[in-house]
């Protein structure tokens, strides 16, 4: 394969023809058919063009290989006739081969060596074990057990609006995402029994959530009594109750819960007087934990007392002032520089304090490599974590309110990426995947992407499972696109997954990960591609001023320094989304300058420096908006030539018309991702620099 991949580089058709290769691949392995239909539309735009090409030979194998392909899509034929399509495929390589002046030592050579990968495996893929052994420090213990805390309060709460209402969907679902929560973090830290007695009662939670059903005094006395065990388990505290009397009460709740809703009654009578709701118990408020290296320590406590001796000196000269020894004029003088160094000490005193608080992002190394290689062992699967720019400092706060739905992107990254190490080896990847963690921050914002090498996400699986669910009708699945049903994966209860276990099975993790990034003000944005795989990019602002702060805006050289590299121009009154638009931008060669709305649009342009190759626009902005900047910059003379793109969270077709009219490049529905700008970029003719 590794001739394969050298020649995918020489012709765009290659590359195209190899990604065919692969789903047809993966499809004989594993009877997965999502990569199929990507892979019929590459054979349509082939066939197009070798036919407008006057290449009869390989439009006529194209069609040949369309049929192929369409038979097994269809359902018409089993993973075997993945041989087919596979041999001419091979054809096509060959005839492009041909047409460009190269043809392989040995095609025969190749194919067979493709086909011996094919032969199925009857053992179970066993993952190796981690590579090394994490040791849990305390300060991660410790955040634990105050997370821990919190989630099993919320999971009383709520197990206090069940016997009140044991009809009360919305407290059950909060149980069984608290539940899922402590799950995930409990296997984190080693707490396995903890972790298998969460999974219990999700699993438990999980019939009755779509099944309807009401919580019953059987199913409530069990969740008290996992609950009790979990906390007992957190304060390294003996349980009254032994492992025993709760696998009884769990028993009693399923056997409880499996009978039909109206032979329920009688029980009901009498399960209610073993069932009481036990008191709540004292809960200690959990306050965060931040390690305080004693240099930066010592630098506070040396402000503090220069702070508390200016503050006396301030007193006594005040004293002074009021019994007349000194001249007005020189007490009042001296007075206001006691104050000033006052004001100084007090500025320098919080930043001390802010630094305190902030916190190495790459701290977290330890605790997120043992979560992918956890969930790596229970999935049979094997991948490696980089963490970029783990340097950069940010609050704790922060920290602690990306630590979740990290953790979440972790997991979905090997369950729900990263391939098989069959898989990989089967269409010519490194057996161990790769996840990638890249923070960058400012005083305005951050941004925190996870990246993965896996299989990407299949919105055709999205749309089936949403379907099945009754998320939307066959009608609307039909009439959503892509990247509309990728948008799916953050339902609640929506998974693709085909393994019920510790890591996956319900979709509640994505729907978790989601509502802790709005929580606090952010926005989490999909960029997936089917086997190239999956980037999930989160954008927070922050509130405190970071360790180094960077400049909130790139500002290039003007045009006469700055060579032929191109330069774009983006316009929207969102901080984070510059930021994030400035990185795609920058990540393709080119150069980026930003404004936060229309008008500061029209100052840079009208001022001569820059002439943009390419505006991309927000709609909704103040001052002056999306569509009076688009108006004016086409009706201009100078620069009417330039392309605008307007990128915008409104979806109605009427203003991707209004956009169209006004003389819009193209519109694009947020969220704008990295493949969105490579389309940009190629259909406006813009390429980077050599």
């Amino acid at each position: 394969m590794d001739r394969q991949k050298s020649q995918t580089t020489e012709s765009p058709a290659l590359g195209d023809l190899a990604r065919i290769r692969n789903s047809l691949l993966i499809f004989a392995q594993s009877g997965e058919t999502a990569g199929l239909g990507p892979a019929l539309d590459i054979l349509s735009r082939i066939k197009s063009e070798a036919t407008a090409s006057e290449m009869a030979t390989i439009a006529a194998l194209c069609g040949e290989c369309e049929e192929a392909i369409g038979a097994i899509s269809s359902g018409y034929a089993t993973d075997a006739s993945a041989h087919r399509p596979l041999d001419i495929i091979t054809q096509i390589e060959a005839a492009v081969w041909a047409q460009s002046g190269y043809v392989p030592e040995n095609i025969s050579d190749f194919v067979e060596s493709s086909f011996e990968e094919l032969i199925p495996r009857s053992h179970d893929i066993q993952a190796d074990p981690p590579d090394e052994e994490f040791e849990i420090d305390e300060e991660t213990l410790e955040v634990f057990r105050c997370e821990a805390e919190e989630i099993l309060e919320a999971i009383d709460n709520n197990l206090r609006s069940l016997v009140k209402a044991p009809g009360n969907q919305h407290a059950l679902w909060d149980i069984r995402r608290n539940a899922h929560t402590f799950k995930g973090s409990a296997g984190i830290v080693g707490y396995c029994e903890a972790s298998e007695i969460a999974h219990r009662m999700e699993d438990l939670l999980d019939q009755m959530v779509e099944q309807c059903r009401e919580a019953t005094p059987e199913v409530i006395a069990y969740l008290q009594a996992a609950t009790e065990r979990l906390r007992s388990i957190v304060a390294a505290r003996n349980f009254s109750d032994g492992a025993d009397a709760l696998n009884e009460h769990f028993e009693a709740a399923v056997i409880h819960l499996s009978l039909p809703p109206e032979s329920k009654a009688q029980s009901n009578e009498t399960s209610a007087i073993t069932a009481p709701l036990r008191p709540e118990p004292k809960m200690t408020p959990a306050s965060p934990i931040v390690r305080v290296a004693l240099d930066r320590l010592d630098d506070v406590i040396k402000v503090s007392r220069a702070l508390l001796i200016n503050r006396a000196a301030i007193v006594e000269r005040f004293e002074d002032a009021k019994s007349g020894i000194e001249a007005e004029s020189e007490s009042i003088a001296k007075f206001e520089s006691l104050l000033a160094t006052q004001r100084n000490l007090i500025d320098e005193i919080q930043a001390k304090l802010l630094q305190i608080r902030m916190v190495r992002f790459g701290t977290l190394e330890t605790r997120l490599n043992r979560a992918v290689n956890v969930t790596c062992l229970d999935a049979g699967k094997k991948a490696v974590v980089d963490i970029e720019n783990g340097d950069v400092e940010i609050d704790t706060q922060v920290i602690d309110a990306l630590i979740e739905p990290l953790l979440h992107l972790l997991k979905n990254a090997v369950v729900h990426g990263i391939e098989s190490p069959d898989t990989r080896r089967l269409i010519g990847k490194a057996e161990r995947g790769s996840i990638k963690i890249g923070l960058e921050a400012d005083a305005e914002a951050l941004i925190l992407s996870v990246s993965d090498d896996g299989g990407g996400i299949s919105p055709v699986r999205l749309k089936e499972k949403a379907v099945a669910r009754g998320l939307l009708s066959p009608e609307q699945s039909a009439a959503i696109s892509d990247r509309e049903a990728i948008q799916l994966i953050f339902e609640p209860g929506l998974t693709t997954s085909e393994k019920v276990d510790l890591n996956a099975g319900r979709g509640v993790g994505m729907s978790i990960v989601k509502e802790c990034v709005e929580s606090r003000g952010g926005t989490i944005l999909i960029d997936s591609e089917l086997q190239r795989g999956t980037t999930f990019t989160i954008l927070m602002p922050v509130s405190q001023p970071l360790h180094a702060p960077a400049p909130s805006e790139p500002v290039p050289e003007p045009e006469s320094n700055a060579g032929s590299v191109p330069l774009v121009l983006v316009v929207d009154d969102s901080a984070s989304i510059r930021r994030h638009t400035t990185m795609l931008i920058e990540a393709q060669g080119l150069r980026a300058i930003t404004a936060n709305n229309g008008a500061e649009a029209l100052e840079l342009l009208l001022s001569g420096q820059w002439e943009p190759h390419l505006i991309l626009s927000d709609v909704e902005m103040p001052q002056i908006d999306g569509w009076n900047l688009l108006e004016y910059i086409k009706t201009d003379d100078n620069f009417g030539h330039i392309p605008v793109v307007m990128i915008s969270s409104l979806a109605a077709n009427e203003h991707r018309q209004r956009a169209l009219e006004l003389g819009a490049a193209d519109y694009v529905v947020k969220p704008f991702g990295g493949i969105d700008l490579a389309r940009i970029l190629e259909t406006c003719g813009i390429l980077t620099a050599a």
